[in-house]
Parts: C-alpha cells; structure tokens; sequence
C-alpha cells in the first residue's frame, strides 16, 4: 500500500474526521472487517495514537503505509451508509441462520479477512445467494431486484458496454433521463460505482440483485461472444460515414453525423445499410425469430443470409429504424411504412421502409434504391436491336397505352424509368402518379400517391388530365375505376405508360377485360405490351464452359432445340460475387405489337393462349426464347433459364 498523501487527499481526510472520532474508532473496525488491515495492524494505530495524542486514526495509517487513501476513503463511505445492524444480525433477526452458524462463519473470516461474511455463508451453503442480496439491501436500505421477473429496459442495457458489466458485475435495468438504475451484488463497490459513473456519463442508481441473477442476465442480454464476433466484424469494415438527408418544411438538408462509435446499435444499423449498399441488394429484411433475428440480403432476386443476432438486439434495431424512417416509435401494433435519403461517402441513396407486426416482434424491409446506379436506359437494359426499335417506335406515338407486365420484382417500373429518360419527352408534359416515388427525375411532374387521405389512383388520374400533360405514367393499374379512367385517357390525345400484374404479354387483354374494359376499348387504347422478368447474368470475373448444359436443358424439358455446335456457359464462384457465380441481372421479355389480327381475336374474345400463339407466329419472340439467347451468348446460365421457365 502507498504511502503518499497530498494536500487535497489530507483535506479530504480531515473534513471527515469528525465522523470518525465521534464514532469512537470505528473506522479501524471497518477497515479489519473489510480486510485492508490487520487486527495487529488496528492495535498498533491505537497505541500509537495514544502516544501522539492527536492525529485522526486514519491519517496515521496513510502516513505510516499501512492503508493508502483510497482505502481509507472507501471504509468512511461504508461508515455512512451501514445501518445500526451488521449483515450477520439482520441474518439472525430474519430467522435465515442461527447464531451458532453466524459463530461459525466468524470463525472462519478470522482465519481469511479477505472475505466477507456474506461470501463466507453462502460458500458454507448456509444461505442462498438471493437471501445474501436482500439482507445486503436491507442493510444498505436500496432495492431489491428480481432480475428473472424485473423488466429490462434496453435502453439501460445499451448504455453499459459488456466488458465493463461483466468486469464489475452489475447489470443495468433502467434508464430514465440522465438517471441509470444499476444492479450490484455488492452495493459497497464504491469503485465500481465511480467506474460506471465515469464511463456513461450517467447518474448511477444502485439496487441489488444477487451474483447468479447478475451473471445470467449478462449472458442473456449481452451474447457476449455474439458481441466479440460483431465488433470483430465492425472494426474489420471500413467505417460508414453515412449522411442522412431530412426533409424539413418542404426544404431538404443534409445533416451529417459520424455515427458508428457513439451508440452500438447505432453502428450495427449503419453497418447493415452499408453492407446492403456495397453488396448491391435490392432489399434487406430483418426478421424475428423465436431466440434470433436473421437478418437477410436480396441480391440479384435472391434472398441471403448475412447476420444472426440475439432477439434481445430486435427492438433496438427497430427503433433505430424507426427514427431514421420517421415513424411512430411507440407504435408497435401496426404496420408502418417510412422512408429516408442517405448518403454514402457521396453517394446518394434511398431507403423504403416496411414495418410488421410478426409473433416474435416486428419485421422489418428496407427496400435500397441506388439513385445514381439504379435509372437505366432503355439500351442499357438488354433489348435486342430489333425490339427495341419497336418499343422507341411505340414511345414517340402521340397517344394510345403502352403496358409493361410481369410479377413483383421483374423491373417494370425499372423499364418504365428508362423510357422516361428518352429525349421523345424532353419537350413534353410529364406527369407522374407513384407509389412510392422510387427515383427523382428532373422536368417531370411526379406525384407521390397517399392513399390513407384519398389520393387513390383513380382520383390522381382524374385530377391530372386538367394540367394538360402528354404524357401519363400510372405506376399500376390495380382496380376497374384505374383501368377504364387510364383508357379514357390514352383515347383522348394522351400517351399513357402503365403496369399490369400479368405473367405474359397476352394476359394483359383478359386482365382489363375482367376489369370491366369493353374489348373494343382495349383495342382501340392499346399500342404495346411488354411481359418481362429478371434474370441473373454470369458473373465475368469466374465464368466457365458448362460441358453438362445441354444434357440439362434436355432434363428439363426444354421446348427448344439446342444445337449440337452450341456452347453454353456458368459461374464456378468466387470473391468477387460472393460464391454464387453470379454478378448483376439482366431483362428476359416478350414484345407484343399490336395489327389488325390480334384486335380481331381480341374483340372475339379468344383466349390468352391464343393470342399469344398468334404473336408468335408473327414473330413475338417469348420470354424463354430471349432467354435461351442469352444463355447462348454466354449472358446467363442454363441453370438460371431452367429455376426460371422450366
């Protein structure tokens, strides 16, 4: 022990030592009791004291090395706060132990000062490690808790990182304000209380919670080795710098924030948005699970696993999630949808957010949209020379309907875009109704739908024919009243770009009919109808002949011939796409064109198939011939083409 004292250390001293003398040489008691000195060490302060005839007890020990100050100082604190009672008293006064076993427990603390006489019984199996932390809480008159029945604040939790909880042994349960709430198994850890302090920033309000409690919930709440293997993963991850842009009365700021170091959760947020980002997926979803939360990458239309967390990380995340999308953070019995701009060292992106209620709690989606990768041309997108021309011929008509058809995810409002962006419409009135608005672009007219006020399709579609556009894009044709109002339109002078929920180009007719569309409207309204998919492209970085893709598509099944001098291609998997042996997609569609045959097998309401043979006799090249030319050219898979078609 050191014996080296300052001035501010003997001040400090002597502004209590009135307390101890007036308790009659009690602190020497305190200090044998809590083992920092001996008895003979206590003896001999006495007689010297008596000697000196003055001098505080517990500067002699300071000054003679037999306690340093931090001791001294740690055995008043524990004099103020001790009731008249000592530990072994209230024991005995519960009816816990005896007195016999109270004077057996001395006995052996006499043998070992350095443990506690709580320590001592319950290592003698004399009481239970629960009955310890109550009478510690009666004596030192704080809570008691029961963590195995005590609601957790998470919030509480996430202010005490687990290194510091475990080395200290408490566990945090509660945070209002400034104001933490902390569970010790030793409420005279005076140290451990200024190490708390110290670290948060906080006001630490100590109760009691026995040792075992304490170490199970650590375990529980903490996953501590879930926790290494995370911030192993965070520091090998070059740090986010993630801007997010708010809009505020109508105008847009960017408010930056180097975040990733203040907040865990905060940092486990922002490194999912980048691994999202960099990885190129299109959406992420978190999903709740009975003891986990799985949080999973789409890319390339297929669903990957990427993190597993412990269950008790979900309403944290949740909450982030919900801050950063503008949602209600209280409201966790409905769904909800947000949204929100960030930007990732420059690169601006845009997130949709989807929120459900599940029975393990709430599942998120955040749909990425990558504003400066995600708009493509119509050139870029993998029409063939001869389609395309067909499609910029029914772009550059003055009215009619163009549709673009397929299932969720097949890129129709990606193709829409890229036809928004040919310079047919730069000197033209475009009007947009979305829902959502997925990317921003400059000279038109974009209107976000809010159908929870009204602001329906219909009644969007109605409203816009009075601001004399040219052109009408209506994100989806979902309901009879959308779908008559948006051919009324196409025969009025208006060009009009829609979607469909069909799987071929030839649906799309029996589709409106069912809407309640005469037959001689739809072919009077309808110049184009392009039925499309996504389909992934072979990653160019680990490509390879495939020597078994023709016996494959054989297998399959396959209505096309394939020729014998053919070659056909795969990805063998590497760094660079993740394993998969793919990189990207690319559109598979059927362009149909409208000509006097196909109106009249429409008005005679023919079936879809029909039509559909009758097209190709016409030359429609379907979905899984485009298909099978990419394959051909080495663009995609037979593996792909088989998942897709077969």
């Amino acid at each position: 022990m050191g014996n080296y004292i300052t001035n501010e250390n003997s001040a400090t001293l002597k502004g209590k030592a009135v307390d101890t003398e007036k308790s009659g040489g009690k602190i020497g008691n305190t200090l044998v009791q809590e083992g920092l000195i001996t008895k003979e060490q206590l003896e001999l302060g006495l007689n010297k004291q008596k000697e000196l005839k003055s001098g505080r007890l517990g500067e002699l020990f300071i000054r003679d090395g037999k306690a340093a100050f931090s001791d001294i100082s740690k055995a008043l604190k524990m004099q103020e706060s001790q009731t008249e009672h000592k530990l072994g008293d209230i024991l005995v006064s519960a009816g816990i132990i005896s007195s016999g076993e109270l004077s057996d427990a001395l006995l052996r603390q006499k043998k070992d000062r350095k443990q506690r006489i709580g320590e001592i019984l319950v290592d003698m199996d004399i009481i239970k490690p629960e009955e310890l932390a109550l009478a510690l809480a009666l004596q030192c008159k704080l809570p008691y808790l029961d963590l195995d029945s005590y609601p957790i604040d998470q919030l509480a939790v996430h202010a005490v990182s687990p290194e510091l909880a475990k080395r200290v042994k408490v566990f945090p349960v509660k945070l209002v304000k400034n104001d933490l709430t902390v569970a010790f198994c030793n409420p005279k850890d005076y140290e451990a209380e200024k190490d708390l302090s110290f670290h948060t920033g906080l006001n630490i309000e100590i109760a009691v919670a026995s040792e075992n409690s304490i170490n199970k919930a650590i375990a529980e709440h903490y996953q501590t080795e879930e926790d290494d293997e995370l911030n192993k993963l965070l520091l090998e991850t070059e740090p986010a710098e993630i801007e997010e842009i708010k809009d505020i009365d109508n105008q847009r700021y960017d408010i930056s924030e180097r975040i990733g170091k203040e907040k865990p959760i905060i940092a486990l947020v922002n490194h999912i948005l980048k691994t999202a980002i960099v990885k190129q997926a299109s959406d992420v979803h978190i999903f709740p699970e009975e003891k986990n939360v799985s949080v999973k990458l789409r890319i390339d239309g297929v669903i990957h696993d990427e993190l597993i967390l412990s269950i008790d990380r979900l309403a944290s995340i949740t909450s982030r999630i919900k801050i950063l999308s503008n949602m209600n953070i209280a409201e966790r019995r409905l769904p909800q949808d947000g949204r929100a701009k960030i930007k990732v060292h420059g690169k601006a992106v845009d997130l949709r957010f989807s929120c459900l209620p599940t029975v393990f709690g709430e599942s998120v989606v955040i749909r990425v949209l990558d504003r400066e990768s995600g708009l493509l041309s119509l050139s870029d997108m993998g029409f063939l020379d001869e389609d395309l021309n067909k499609l910029t011929d029914c772009i550059n008509r003055p009215h009619g309907m163009l549709l673009f058809t397929g299932p969720t995810g097949s890129g129709k409002s990606t193709s829409i875009y890229g036809c928004l962006q040919e310079s047919g419409f730069f000197h033209k009135n475009v009007i947009t109704l979305e829902n959502p608005v997925e990317f921003e672009l400059p000279g038109i007219c974009q209107v976000q739908m809010k159908e929870h006020i009204g602001l329906t399709f219909a009644r969007g579609l109605r409203q816009i024919l009075r601001h004399d556009p040219d052109v009408i894009v209506v994100g989806e044709i979902r309901d009879s009243e959308t779908a008559k109002i948006a051919v009324q339109a196409a025969l009025t002078g208006h060009l009009l770009i829609s979607t469909l929920h069909t799987n071929t180009a030839s649906d799309a007719f029996i589709r409106l009919a069912d809407m309640g569309v005469e037959p001689f409207l739809i072919n009077a309204s309808i110049i184009g109808i392009v039925a499309q998919n996504l389909i992934r492209k072979i990653c160019p970085h680990c490509r390879e002949t495939d020597l078994e893709g023709r016996e494959k598509l054989k297998a399959a099944h396959f209505l096309l011939e394939v020729p014998e001098d053919s070659v056909l291609y795969k990805g063998k998997g590497c760094e660079k796409c993740n394993g998969t042996g793919y990189k990207g997609r690319t559109i598979v569609y059927e362009l149909l064109t409208i000509d006097e045959d196909i109106k009249r097998a429409v008005l005679k309401g023919v079936s879809s198939s029909h039509i559909r043979g009758l097209a190709i006799k016409k030359g429609m090249r379907t979905l899984e011939q485009i298909a099978y030319m990419k394959a051909l050219e080495g663009i995609t898979s037979v593996d792909e083409i088989i998942a897709k078609f077969s």
